[in-house]
């Protein structure tokens, strides 16, 4: 006679979702990053807190999963400074829609900063130390005093995000000191006389006759148009017919030349900020200057085929109607003011300059000025208003006199 079990049979064993460990009666996820040891890449595996349930333990796996397909890295303190100048880069291009210069500025001086402390070190690891003595070896290779504030301007904004981001407990910039620059006595004796380099007026007439006979095709029109209206040279070049409102006298800036490669390819980007958005009114002179433009341009379309078409005031004749090249204009300037025996050290922008002179001289006020040339808080422009007015402000105590007196 077979005898009959009498016990209860075992509980078959609770089948978890995948990567779901139990321990306890409390459920994590089990999962893998990849960080940087001693140089080479490799992988660590990784748990979640414990969740009271298994599903709530899958479901934070599969928001880390989620993260490691958009490329982020779970195991952030193991961000090496190399990988968290890369992110930080990227997340800076999209927050800040920075302008290529700014960008490729910021990546020079993080460029910088890895090559003194090592582009794998982890970020956890980088001292205040560390940080001070890249400063303060920038200042001893000769480091110009505005390159070491625009470098430590960048790495303290990758920092701080870091902070925020939790990647780091406290950034390493945090109570950094700029290197000392003291000016010598010949420098403080002549501090007073540094001013940008502009044209005076009759300076001004001389150097446009000499284009105007001695330049090429376009040449006079674009100098004229750029010490007529103030416009910085890439928004200069990045100006279309459409534009341009010589009825109303007016021209509309909303764009700029960023950038311009061999092939003709160009990109056009917003202007330096949003004070650059602006409408720009203008006189007779340079009413005739896009006239003669436009002239000049139809008859070359007659007699020429356009490399492309898209409407610009000036062209690059290596691919003609594609935008200007500021580079080579620069050296087309630099020409002509030899030509004209003036300073070869003028820049396309002195001529800028040299419209804030001129209209200070003509008694237009500061804010005025800083709203057409598009920059309010403008440091340069300040310092050329007051030394263009310097006499309009020494008469001011005779004229209060004579108020007094009448």
């Amino acid at each position: 006679m077979t005898k009959k079990s009498t016990g209860s049979k075992p509980d078959k064993k609770k089948k978890l979702p995948p990567g779901v460990r139990e321990r306890d009666g409390r459920y994590t996820y089990r999962y893998s990053v990849e960080v940087v040891k001693d140089g080479k890449r490799t992988r660590k595996q990784k748990e979640t807190e414990s969740y009271p349930t298994a599903q709530a333990a899958y479901d934070a796996g599969i928001l880390i999963k989620a993260d490691q397909l958009k490329g982020k890295l779970v195991d952030a303190k193991n961000f090496t400074l190399e990988q968290w100048c890369e992110r930080w880069l990227e997340d800076y291009k999209t927050e800040r829609e920075a302008r290529v210069r700014t960008y490729k500025s910021k990546r020079s001086a993080l460029n910088s900063l890895k090559k003194q402390i090592g582009e794998f070190t982890k970020m956890k690891d980088i001292s205040g130390d560390d940080y001070q003595k890249w400063l303060n070896k920038m200042r001893r290779d000769g480091c110009e005093k505005g390159t070491i504030t625009e470098y430590h301007s960048a790495a303290r904004m990758m920092f701080a995000d870091a902070v925020r981001k939790k990647i780091i407990g406290e950034s390493p910039a945090d109570g950094a000191i700029l290197p000392a620059f003291k000016l010598t006595l010949e420098q403080i004796e002549s501090a007073g006389d540094e001013l940008p380099k502009f044209l005076e007026k009759h300076q001004l007439k001389h150097f446009l006759q000499i284009v105007r006979f001695r330049g090429r095709p376009q040449e006079h029109n674009l100098f004229t148009l750029l010490a007529f209206t103030g416009l910085r040279i890439g928004e200069l070049l990045a100006l279309k017919w459409s534009d341009i409102d010589n009825k109303q006298r007016v021209i509309s800036v909303t764009k700029t030349l960023v950038n311009r490669s061999k092939n003709g390819v160009y990109l056009l980007g917003p202007p330096k900020n949003k004070s650059s958005i602006r409408k720009v009114t203008i006189g007779d002179t340079a009413v005739l200057a896009f006239e003669s433009q436009k002239d000049w341009q139809d008859q070359y379309k007659r007699d020429h085929e356009l490399f492309c078409d898209d409407n610009f005031v000036f062209w690059t004749l290596k691919y003609p109607g594609c935008p200007a090249d500021a580079g080579r204009l620069l050296n087309r300037m630099k020409v002509l003011l030899d030509l004209a025996k003036l300073p070869v050290t003028l820049t396309l922008h002195s001529l800028r300059h040299t419209h804030v002179s001129l209209l200070a001289e003509a008694g237009v006020e500061l804010p005025v000025i800083q709203e057409r040339i598009g920059h309010k808080n403008d440091e340069i422009t300040r310092r050329i208003y007051l030394h263009v007015t310097k006499g309009q402000r020494t008469a001011a105590p005779d004229r209060f006199e004579k108020v007094m007196q009448s």
